[in-house]
């Protein structure tokens, strides 16, 4: 299985959402999920079914704007 941990967010491959979004290694990845480590409580995907590059730019924009960063483009 493979997870990525990106500051408070956690990224998890899957087989995508039409296989049922189970949890697989990198080279089986479909498409990627993104969790909020911070949540104890129902831990729930924040995305779901996303491409690696939309996961990772979630996790730093949400990041960034948490620690009152402006990121430019």
């Amino acid at each position: 299985m493979f997870t990525m941990i990106v500051g408070r967010f956690k990224i998890v491959a899957t087989s995508g959402v039409k296989n049922g979004s189970v949890r697989v290694g990198k080279s089986d990845a479909v498409a990627y999920d993104v969790i909020d480590r911070h949540r104890r409580e129902n831990p729930r995907p924040e995305k779901v079914g996303i491409p690696f590059d939309d996961a990772w730019s979630y996790c730093v924009r949400r990041q960034a704007s948490a620690q009152g960063v402006a990121l430019l483009h």
